[in-house]
């Protein structure tokens, strides 16, 4: 496990065994249960909306039985294990298949980097691009932090990779950190939460701790976990 600290954030590593997918087709993955979408399925792309409280990205169905919250810092290196490889892709596809509501507060504790991040996916989220784009930092967040962190130059160099993003409106907004008012109450909100670490869900606002490591990893525990929810 790893540790990192910043007003009493504790940053926890985990180990992971997820994969993700990517495709468009239909609505539904299965003929049953929606929250039991498994990795080979094709699934449209999930509905991407700014919450009202002016902090929360949402990806998927508003009126879905459950709703998952993650707490994340795109610099943090325990989140991009959760999003490539432990259960952040089992929650993106079952937003993508209706099953739940899957809602994103943007930290930036960890320095100039995250800042420019959360401003630029949520520059993003204005292309309806936001689900791809923080796929793609957090699959290239290793060697883009070994070569000194997020900057501007290299956030707009990896969005070249995502077809439609790049344009004079995202680009601007990258380069002039349009979104500052949204990155400095998005890490406000993340004080104000009661989490410890980052990653952290919170599942119809119920936290569930980063020591409970195997919902962060397994995508069966959790599956089962959250078909608790939605039989409570």
């Amino acid at each position: 496990m790893q540790v990192r600290s910043r007003r009493g954030f504790l940053v926890a590593a985990a180990a992971i065994t997820a994969a993700s997918s990517v495709g468009a087709c239909r609505r539904r993955a299965t003929g049953g249960d929606p929250l039991d979408v498994s990795a080979s399925a094709t699934l449209p792309a999930a509905p991407e909306s700014l919450a009202a409280d002016g902090t929360t990205i949402v990806l998927g169905n508003p009126s879905a039985p459950l709703a998952v919250r993650v707490y994340e810092d795109l610099s943090c290196p325990a989140c991009a294990e959760f999003e490539t490889e432990g259960t952040g892709p089992y929650l993106k596809r079952a937003a993508r298949n209706d099953a739940l509501q899957l809602q994103f507060t943007l930290g930036s504790f960890l320095g100039p980097g995250s800042k420019f991040a959360a401003n630029a996916l949520r520059a993003a989220l204005d292309q309806n691009k936001f689900a791809e784009y923080h796929h793609l930092l957090y699959r290239h967040q290793d060697r883009t932090r070994k070569a000194g962190g997020f900057t501007r130059d290299r956030l707009l160099g990896l969005a070249i990779m995502i077809p439609g993003l790049r344009g004079p409106e995202f680009d601007a907004a990258v380069l002039e950190t349009k979104h500052r008012d949204f990155v400095e109450a998005s890490e406000e909100a993340l004080d104000r939460s009661p989490v410890e670490g980052t990653p952290t869900m919170e599942v119809n606002g119920v936290v569930i701790p980063t020591s409970n490591q195997a919902l962060y990893t397994d995508r069966n525990r959790l599956y089962r976990h959250l078909r608790k929810q939605v039989q409570a």
